[in-house]
C-alpha cells in the first residue's frame, strides 16, 4: 500500500510515542469522508490523553490540519480527524469491546 504524508506523519508519531497495535487500513474504496483509518492502542491513560496533542503537533509540524477530536482518554477511545486519515486512539480493553478491527478486516485492501 502507497502511504501518504499524512499516514506517515501520525504513524511516526505514533511510533516515537510507543503506541500499540498500529493499524493503517486504506478506506478510500469503502467511504468518501477518509482515505485512511489508523487504529492503535495506548498503553495506558496517560498515554492515550497525549496522543491527541501529539498528533497536532507532528502535522503542524508537516503543514497537515487537524480537523477536530472526539471523545476523551476516560472513554478509552479518542478519534482524531486530520482529513483524509482519521485516527481512532484506543485503550486496549476499549479496543476490544469496539472490535473495529474485525469489522475493518473483512474488506482489508
Amino acid at each position: 500500500m502507497r502511504q501518504t504524508k499524512e499516514v506517515k506523519v501520525v504513524v511516526a508519531a505514533l511510533e516515537e510515542h510507543k503506541a500499540e497495535d498500529i493499524e493503517v487500513i486504506d478506506v478510500k474504496e469503502r467511504t468518501p469522508f477518509a482515505d485512511y483509518y489508523i487504529l492503535a492502542t495506548a498503553p495506558n491513560a496517560r498515554a492515550l490523553s497525549a496522543y491527541p496533542d501529539s498528533l497536532i503537533e507532528a502535522l503542524g509540524k508537516a503543514k497537515i490540519d487537524v480537523r477536530q477530536i472526539e471523545g476523551n482518554p476516560e472513554s478509552g477511545w479518542v478519534v482524531v480527524d486530520a482529513g483524509q486519515v482519521v485516527v481512532q486512539l484506543f485503550t486496549a480493553p476499549k479496543r476490544e469491546e469496539m472490535n473495529l478491527d474485525s469489522l475493518l478486516a473483512t474488506k482489508k485492501n
